[in-house]
This record gives C-alpha cells, structure tokens and sequence, in this order.
C-alpha cells in the first residue's frame, strides 16, 4: 500500500507532466524570428561586434542566456547586448525587443537591416562613431520607447520620421554633428519625457508643435545654435524637473510662465539676448537645488525669500543686472554650496 508522503509525490509527478513540463518544452523551443537573426548578423558583421562570449549566442540562437533570463540588458559586462520577449505564437517564436551597444568604439552608419526589429523597444548605439545621416527609415521602428544615439559623429538633418515613433519616452541626440532645424513632426511625440540635445548641431527656433510634448520632464538642450524666443509653452510642461537652456542664442525675456513649473529640481539658462527678465518666476520653484542664470539679462534684486529655498545647493546669478543689497538669508543657507 502507497504511503500517504507516496501519494503527495505520485500527485505532483502527474501535475509536472500535465501541466507544468509541456510549457517547460514550448519555452525551450522557443526560437528567433530567422529574419530576424539575418538581420542581426549582419549589423554585427558591418560593425565588427559580436555577442559577449558564454552570455548569449549570436551564430546560433540570438535569444538565449542573458537575452532572455534576468541579466540586466545594460550590465556593463553585458556589452553589446540584446533582449528578446519568447511569448510570441504560442511562446514558439522569440522577437528581439532591445538593443545595446555602447562606448565599444564601433564605427559605420545603421544599416537598413535594423528595420527587421518590427518590436523593437529600446535602441542605444551611445559613445560610438557612427556617422552618416539618421536615416528615415529609422521612423519605421514605431515601438520604440527609448533611442539614444548620443556621442557618435551623426550628420545631415533629424529626418521627420522619427515624429513616426509615437510610444517614444526617450530621446537623445547630444553630442553629434547635426545641422538644420527641429523638424515639426517631433511634436507628434506626445509621450516624451526626457529630451537630450546638448551639443546635438540642431538649430533655428523650437517649433510650436513642441506644445503638445506636455509630459516632459527632462530637457537638456544646451549649447545649439537655437534663435528665437523662449517659448512660453515650457511654462505648461508642468511635469518638469530639469530644464537647461545654456549655451544658445535665444531671445529674452525669460517667459513669465515659467512661473508654473513648480517641479524643477534644476533650471539653467544662460546667454540671453535684448531683452531683460527679473527673478520673479522664480518665486514658487522651492524645491530647487540647481539655479544657473548665468548671462542672462535678469534684472532687480534677489527675493529676500531666498532663504526658503532649503534644497538649494547651486546658485550662479553672474553676469547680469542685478542690484539692490544681498539678503542676509543668503548667507545661512545650509544646503548651499556653490555661490
């Protein structure tokens, strides 16, 4: 007679065979759209890359080991590297969803091959030497959430196409050698958060579609050849936290709807021109830490309030019109460390 313990066991063996072990076998048949694999293959070929040995197999089966178990796609060790999502048809087919290859020193352009990633999430090719234009054809990649081509020699314009990529929450383009304008299509990216184009090359004046990209909360757009006015609609970004502004040739004043981003751990601004702006919109941002206006036609005197700004740590108000006498709260500012 079976023991009551020999039952438990026979019961969870039947469980095992019914229930658990056929998804046991469909996860590890899982395997690579062949496309594309191809494609992979051959963007690491014309980069001169491969997958870092005994963490995931680029000749055999791209989605394997760290593309698929928990290895964070951008551990250092893991580099270049890929994530896949295996749940497709039946969790029989594996699509590559991520992509990563950063500061190897890769040189060359994207390849039209990459337009195989139909579910591509995220793409970082950041501290590299790509160069060539952004091709259009990267607008096509309209899953993505993230593309950080930042510190690489890019050229030509920012293609239209890239307004295409509607679920975007990240962009960055610093570092490059860009020319032009903002195309206006970028405003079709309503989801953006975060916007790094410092040093991008990009020019002229930021479009009025830019009004639409109310859940910003990172901009960094210094040293351009930006003109213009300073939109008031970064007023309504309200969802801000850092803001730089440094390093252009924008139009004073500073719009008083700034006023309104209450948020801002960290405001910079520098360079204005013509016309003059006093430090009232400041008035309500206590919970900064960072606030530069470095050359940048303010005016007045500094809020005798300034001591309520207990987080401050940085203030840099040089170079501009200031007057009045120095508040003696200036002076007892516990977090403040550069002045």
């Amino acid at each position: 007679m079976m023991s009551r313990s020999g039952y438990s066991w026979f019961w969870w063996l039947c469980f095992f065979i019914f229930f658990l072990a056929p998804h046991v076998s469909i996860a590890q048949n899982a395997t690579t759209d062949p496309y594309e694999v191809k494609a992979l293959n051959s963007i690491f070929k014309q980069w001169d890359t491969q997958a870092v040995e005994n963490l995931w197999n680029i000749s055999g089966e791209p989605c394997s080991g760290s593309a698929i178990n928990e290895t964070r796609w951008d551990d250092p060790a893991n580099n270049p590297s890929i994530k896949c999502d295996c749940s497709f048809q039946n969790a029989t087919i594996c699509h590559i969803t991520q992509l990563r290859v950063h500061a190897l020193n890769k040189t060359g352009v994207i390849p039209e091959d990459i337009t195989a990633f139909k579910y591509l999430t995220f793409l970082t090719l950041d501290i590299n030497y790509f160069t060539g234009p952004l091709p259009a054809f990267i607008g096509d990649l309209s899953g993505l959430q993230e593309l950080s081509i930042s510190h690489n020699a890019f050229s030509g314009t920012i293609p239209k196409e890239i307004g295409n990529l509607k679920d975007l929450k990240f962009l960055s383009f610093g570092t490059n050698n860009f020319s032009g304008t903002f195309p206006p299509e970028l405003g079709n990216l309503i989801k953006l958060e975060q916007l790094y184009l410092d040093s991008s090359g990009v020019g002229g004046e930021i479009p009025s579609t830019f009004a639409n990209l109310r859940n910003m909360q990172i901009m960094w757009v210094s040293d351009n050849p930006f003109t213009g006015k300073i939109p008031d609609f970064i007023g309504n970004w309200t969802n801000l936290t850092s803001l730089k502004l440094q390093g252009n040739s924008f139009d004073g004043p500073i719009p008083s709807s700034f006023s309104q981003l209450i948020s801002l751990n960290s405001l910079r601004i520098s360079d204005i021109n013509n016309v003059s702006s006093s430090l009232n919109f400041i008035k309500d941002m206590k919970k900064l830490t960072d606030l530069v206006l470095r050359n940048a036609l303010i005016n007045g005197g500094i809020p005798s309030d300034i001591g309520e700004y207990l987080s401050l740590q940085t203030l840099d108000l040089s170079f501009n019109n200031l007057t009045g006498q120095l508040p003696d709260a200036l002076f007892n500012m516990a977090s403040l460390k550069n002045l």
